[in-house]
C-alpha cells in the first residue's frame, strides 16, 4: 500500500499539480490495514474519529470544500450507535438537538444563538433519564488492600509521623 499511495501522490502532483490532494493518498495506508483486519467492522468504530479527520482534511485540503465537509464529523457517534446496535435514549437526545441545531441554522441562520439548544443535552438527560451514580464503598476497599499495608510509629527528632510499610515482595527486593 505504501508503493501505491506513493504513486498516486506523484500522479497527483505531476499529472493534476495538485500536491496537497497527492498528500492525503498517504492516508490509504492506515485506512488499508483497518480494512483488511480480522474484524473490520469494529476497527472502522474504534478508528472513526481518525477516518473522519482525515476526510475532513482531505475535503477542506484538496478539494476546498470545508465547510459542506464538516458533516462527516457526524459519523463518530451514528458508526458507533449503528455497531453497537442500541440507541440509547441519552444518546438519542444528542442527536435530536444536534438536528434541531443545524435546522435552526440553516433555515432561520441563527448559527450564534442557536447553540444555546445544546444547553438541553444535560438537561433533557438529568431530568428524564438520570443515570445511575457510582457508589464508592471505602470500607470494602479498606478491607481489601489494608492487608498489603501496615502502618508503624516512627519517632523523628524533628517530628512524628506514621510511615506506611509495604509487605509485598515485589517492592522489597
Amino acid at each position: 500500500m505504501p508503493l501505491i499511495s506513493l504513486l498516486l501522490f506523484l500522479v497527483s502532483g505531476f499529472v493534476f499539480e495538485d500536491w496537497i490532494l497527492g498528500l492525503t493518498f498517504f492516508a490509504l495506508i492506515p485506512l488499508s490495514t483497518l480494512l483488511l483486519s480480522s474484524k473490520p467492522l469494529k476497527r472502522i468504530v474504534q478508528s472513526m474519529p481518525i477516518i473522519t479527520i482525515i476526510i475532513f482534511l482531505w475535503l477542506a485540503l484538496g478539494l476546498d470544500m470545508a465547510h459542506p465537509g464538516w458533516v462527516v464529523f457526524f459519523a463518530i457517534p451514528l458508526s458507533d450507535m449503528l455497531y453497537n446496535g442500541k440507541l440509547e435514549p441519552r444518546k438519542l437526545i444528542s442527536v435530536f438537538i444536534t438536528g434541531v441545531f443545524l435546522v435552526i441554522g440553516f433555515v432561520y441562520d441563527a448559527w450564534h444563538p442557536g447553540w444555546l439548544v445544546f444547553l438541553l443535552i444535560p438537561i433533557l438527560n438529568t431530568l428524564f433519564f438520570p443515570k445511575q451514580t457510582f457508589n464508592f464503598n471505602h470500607k470494602a476497599f479498606y478491607r481489601e488492600f489494608s492487608s498489603n499495608f501496615t502502618t508503624s510509629k516512627k519517632k523523628d527528632k524533628k517530628r512524628d509521623e506514621e510511615d506506611i510499610i509495604i509487605e509485598d515482595d515485589t517492592y522489597n527486593r
